[in-house]
């Protein structure tokens, strides 16, 4: 690997410090406007982190979609079932 290819120390260390906040930053839990401005300031910066930060947001989406669906009637026996073997 080439020197033009190592990634900077100082990058692994916005990219580690982002990541830190990165999950609360995407549940709307980050109030700090420092802390705000500077996962923003990451992402709109460091395409890895961003494409990070997309497919956590679409992980999240399709898990909030799946707790949506009904549970099946056999589930619902078999659960009945274990339960009542317990």
């Amino acid at each position: 690997m080439t020197d033009a290819h190592k990634t900077s120390p100082a990058v692994d260390s916005d990219c580690l410090r982002s990541f830190d906040l990165l999950y609360a930053y995407l549940a709307g839990e980050l109030k700090d406007p420092q802390a705000l401005a500077t996962i923003q300031h990451h992402l709109e910066h460091c395409h890895s982190c961003m494409s990070r930060a997309q497919i956590e947001r679409e992980i999240d989406l399709r898990l909030r979609a799946s707790g949506e669906a009904a549970a099946s009637d056999s589930l619902h026996s078999r659960l009945d079932k274990l339960l009542d073997s317990l």
